[in-house]
């Protein structure tokens, strides 16, 4: 299932898209109802319906078509930002993304997952890195992920301790 981690007014929000065929406009809806269902004062709305916006890509400030399929307008993990209309935006505009966080595709380099330094996971830890995953690779986190879940299941001894 996608994920998208959308910043309106300030909050960054994950929001899961269950079909790949929902909107860019559903996407941008689903946030704003989150934002509010997070804000004691509802964030100043008394509906979803009620709110204009516009959504555009984090990277690139690429404004995107509220009719167009997620699937096919942005990546899975991708950073979107939800403009209300009204809101004033200042005139030295920077583009949004969790502070500190400077994303760098590492595409071309990650062919599958074996080809990783020690520091291309440490940035991956940090969040430094986005990636898209080969299916061989998502096959292995997968297997990795049943060992685990056996492990705890059978209670067999084997603990991993993290610092």
């Amino acid at each position: 299932m996608p994920r998208y981690t959308v910043h309106v007014r300030g909050e960054w929000l994950a929001v899961p898209c269950p079909h790949s065929t929902n909107t860019v406009g559903w996407l941008g809806k689903e946030a704003v109802r989150r934002y509010m269902k997070n804000k004691p004062d509802n964030g100043g709305f008394t509906s979803v319906e009620e709110v204009r916006f516009f959504v555009r890509r984090c990277k690139g400030l690429g404004l995107l078509d509220l009719d167009d399929t997620v699937e096919d307008a942005l990546e899975d993990n991708e950073f979107v930002e939800v403009v209300i209309e009204g809101d004033i935006m200042s005139p030295d505009f920077i583009p949004s993304q969790p502070e500190g966080q400077h994303y760098l595709y590492m595409y071309p380099k990650l062919k599958d997952g074996n080809n990783l330094t020690t520091q291309d996971l440490v940035n991956l830890g940090k969040g430094l890195y986005k990636i898209k995953l080969t299916p061989e690779a998502e096959a292995k986190v997968k297997q990795s992920r049943e060992v685990i879940e056996r492990i705890v299941k059978e209670q067999t001894g084997e603990y991993f301790y993290l610092y």
